[in-house]
């Protein structure tokens, strides 16, 4: 087995180096814990994330870390919890404690304590493993290796999934992400705790399906959570798992294919994969699972409009596709780019796939070439002509029934004269 500092890059090992020599200096104890250790022992390639455990006060320790070394410390005193970013690394640091939860599913009141007692406190006997900065020591009080060895997920006390339901929301993601199954008590621990999932707060559940939203192959966490009860247990009802393996791979497909401009959707790559994969969640499944979800997580604006909207998109029947692109057009242009897109991997009619990628490239940024401005100029008076002119115009362009300057001044020249003649006897009711 490689060293572990052989995993780390440049940056991580001087963040390691950093903190190891301010523990020395300040005469502390200082500990890497969980994912980093877990995935050395697993054998990864790569470290993602550095967890450290003090016992002392970790915010006071971030501030020597920011004052000796730079970078940027933000301090999270409820839970005596500090992050510290130095050359591109986000490292978090925490005070080695004890906790109690006040009820089921609540945030847990923290108290100061050691190593061992913070080890103890966590969710799975495979992240509650450390590694002593001070002489390298692997410190293993749960088994948590062994059960490494054997590809089982194991957690640390009976109540564990009571007092903290997103455990089994990290649970499904570390299961799938490295095969593990749950022992049978934790799987009785998990049934036990299945009823208190709809206490935790969105904001919660959020941020742990989020994550499991940004996994290689989210499906399998999914999955899983469906076969433990868990989707059962919150009342929302989510794709079977052919549907959630299909959609997954969809996506990856789209992606790799750059089968959509996704700039044009001006967000950020972690939140193009949140919005698939709550799309993935609630596409096509009716109203009802769409407006469970949105009350009770707090979504961005332009995320929840998104979902909301994929109701009725999702609803439009490919025989709707057939006709004329200005109809079509009309159809979707009150929809967001995003939901498009959304619309556009999970929807198996190949006619209406197609329908939404042009109304997105080309067909709503359709314009004629006259404007307002040309029509006061013709004389003709500001109203409710100048928007059926200029729609109509707008759909010739769609239809091909104009390709030239010329031919659009010719339409608008009939436009026009049946409007006046329309003013002339007073006629009224829509413009054909």
């Amino acid at each position: 087995m490689p060293e572990l500092t052989d995993l780390l890059t440049a940056a991580q090992r001087a963040i390691l180096d950093a903190i190891r020599n301010t523990a020395a200096e300040r005469g502390v104890s200082a500990y890497l814990v969980g994912g980093a250790v877990r995935d050395w022992l697993l054998g990864l390639s790569a470290i993602d994330d550095l967890d450290f455990v003090i016992e002392g006060d970790a915010i006071a320790f971030a501030d020597w870390l920011q004052h000796h070394h730079g970078g940027k410390t933000t301090a999270y005193a409820k839970f005596g919890t500090a992050t510290w970013q130095r050359d591109g690394v986000t490292v978090d640091l925490a005070t080695a404690r004890r906790e109690t939860y006040p009820r089921p599913a609540a945030l847990p009141i923290v108290f100061p304590s050691d190593l061992l007692t913070d080890l103890r406190r966590r969710d799975f006997t495979i992240n509650a493993i450390a590694l002593s900065l001070q002489n390298g020591a692997l410190i293993d009080p749960l088994g948590g290796k062994e059960d490494l060895r054997r590809g089982v997920m194991r957690v640390i006390h009976p109540r564990s999934f009571i007092d903290d339901p997103t455990r089994m929301l990290r649970g499904a993601r570390y299961a799938a992400r490295f095969d593990f199954c749950l022992e049978p008590e934790t799987q009785a621990a998990l049934a036990a705790g299945l009823a208190h999932l709809r206490a935790l707060s969105g904001e919660r559940v959020k941020y742990d399906l989020e994550l499991i939203f940004e996994e290689r192959a989210p499906e399998g966490a999914l999955q899983r959570l469906r076969a433990w009860g868990c989707f059962q247990a919150i009342g929302i009802p989510v794709p079977d798992d052919d549907q959630l393996a299909w959609r997954f791979g969809r996506a990856r497909e789209a992606l790799l294919a750059s089968e959509w401009p996704i700039e044009s959707l001006h967000l950020s790559p972690r939140q193009i994969l949140h919005a698939i994969g709550w799309a993935a969640l609630t596409y096509n499944l009716g109203q009802l699972a769409i407006a469970r979800w949105v009350d009770w997580v707090p979504f961005d604006a332009h995320l929840r409009d998104a979902l909301v909207d994929l109701g009725p998109l999702s609803s439009l029947a490919a025989a709707e596709f057939r006709t004329r692109r200005s109809r079509i057009s009309s159809l979707l242009h009150k929809f967001s780019g995003l939901s498009l897109f959304l619309a556009y991997l999970f929807e198996t009619s190949k006619l209406k796939r197609d329908a939404l990628l042009c109304e997105w490239k080309d067909w709503r940024w359709v314009r004629p070439v006259t404007t307002g401005d040309d029509l006061r100029a013709l004389g003709l008076a500001p109203g409710p002509a100048y928007g059926r002119i200029l729609d109509r115009l707008r759909c010739a362009w769609l239809d091909e029934e104009v390709h030239s300057y010329a031919e659009e001044q010719s339409l608008l020249a009939t436009l026009v004269e049946a409007e006046q003649k329309r003013d002339n006897i007073g006629e009224q009711g829509p413009f054909v």
